[in-house]
């Protein structure tokens, strides 16, 4: 169901963006939504949007860990289609994270355990946002507005920190385990794609100049998992082959990313 709805959303920005483009020569007649001849069409900025992420996990067993905080940064573009209504674009670098907590296995002197763990994901996007922004006149030197569209983000960098207990099979107490691994990017999507929605103000300094804060939630509705889910026996033991490999079921772990950004800029 909600899949569905974020479709659905997806095609009502779409509708709406054609709509507005269609509507661009009538505006352009309409003495209050058109811009002034002196104005630009378009502008451009600098961002900085510190974020804090979290993994909303759709696979039994699979337990968000909590909201981590990160960041992004990069150059905004915005095209006036008529005095309120923009098209909103732009090229960030986010790095953002999120924690999962499950059971699978970890490997120990040669050993095989079944293990509890702690798993935060640290991931980096090449972002490129598609939005569209409903702004006010200037009020003072004010303008307040509200936008919505998606965010298409393309993974090029993945790690992760692994915090291990399980039970030592000598002696039979809780033994712990850490790791960092540099590269996983084998067991994250390369493609993420959010529904976005936000609102903020512009303060204006001077002539085009002004600054911008903003706040936006980013609703992601793509697995960002690539792996597979472990096999258990009916104790909830995890089974292993006769080579001593741990042995997955066909069926994937899904976990989508999230985020709330607080966004800092300025345009010229």
């Amino acid at each position: 169901m909600i899949q569905k709805a974020k479709i659905v959303t997806l095609i009502l920005f779409g509708l709406l963006f054609i709509h507005l483009s269609a509507q661009q020569d009538e505006f352009s007649n309409d003495k209050a939504a058109k811009l002034p001849d002196d104005e630009r069409t378009f502008r451009f900025g600098l961002q900085f949007n510190p974020n804090a992420s979290w993994f909303k996990s759709n696979t039994n067993d699979y337990i968000s860990g909590g909201a981590d905080m990160g960041f992004s940064y990069g150059l905004s573009f915005e095209y006036f289609m008529t005095k309120n209504y923009l098209f909103s674009t732009g090229l960030f670098m986010l790095n953002t994270s999120g924690k999962l907590n499950y059971t699978s296995t970890v490997s120990r002197l040669s050993q095989n355990y079944t293990a509890d763990i702690e798993a935060q994901y640290n991931l980096k996007y090449i972002e490129i946002p598609l939005m569209i922004k409903l702004r006010t006149n200037e009020i003072g030197y004010l303008t307040y507005f509200g936008q919505f569209g998606l965010t298409t983000g393309f993974n090029f960098g993945s790690s992760a920190d692994f915090d291990y207990s399980y039970e030592d099979a000598q002696s039979s107490i809780i033994a712990y385990h850490s790791e960092s691994v540099k590269n996983i990017s084998q067991d994250v999507n390369w493609l993420n794609i959010a529904l976005v929605i936000g609102v903020g103000i512009e303060y204006n300094i001077s002539g085009n100049t002004s600054l911008l804060l903003g706040l936006a939630y980013h609703n992601g509705f793509i697995n960002q998992m690539d792996t597979k889910l472990n096999e258990f026996d009916a104790n909830g033991k995890a089974l292993f082959d006769n080579d001593g490999n741990a042995m997955y079921s066909d069926k994937d772990v899904s976990a989508n990313l999230n985020y709330i950004a607080l966004n800092i800029g300025i345009f010229f």
